[in-house]
């Protein structure tokens, strides 16, 4: 039980930051269009974290899917029913507002953590 505490509330945030941030570190094309279809508004639901979970769940191994999966819904909340939580939409909207900061999706306390946290 404390393993799997540990691992969704610790290494997870954890690793969902760096993977955000590297995803911008390295310029990724897949992740700018996401970055392009929010400023023009034309914001579509991500289908590649769906598609590495099926995957990654071929493959047995439940927990990462199951992390894709926590993040793809966060990610998709965000965008579309904001209201329902209004704490991760603001992080995330200044986050695409500003492309240096809040990486964290789904936790806040990576980016306070590593200091890349944005309150306004």
């Amino acid at each position: 039980m404390i393993y799997l505490f540990t691992f969704y509330f610790v290494y997870y945030p954890i690793a969902e930051y760096f993977i955000h941030l590297i995803l911008h570190k390295t310029n990724n094309w897949i992740h700018k269009k996401h970055h392009i279809k929010y400023h023009s508004k034309t914001f579509s639901i991500e289908k590649t974290p769906l598609l590495l979970a099926s995957i990654i769940t071929y493959l047995q191994y439940y927990h990462y899917a199951i992390c894709l999966l926590i993040y793809w819904t966060v990610h998709t909340l965000i965008h579309i029913k904001p209201h329902w939580i209004p704490k991760l939409y603001k992080h995330h909207h200044l986050h695409h507002i500003h492309n240096n900061c809040n990486y964290s999706v789904s936790f806040i306390w990576p980016d306070i953590l590593f200091r890349t946290i944005r309150y306004s």
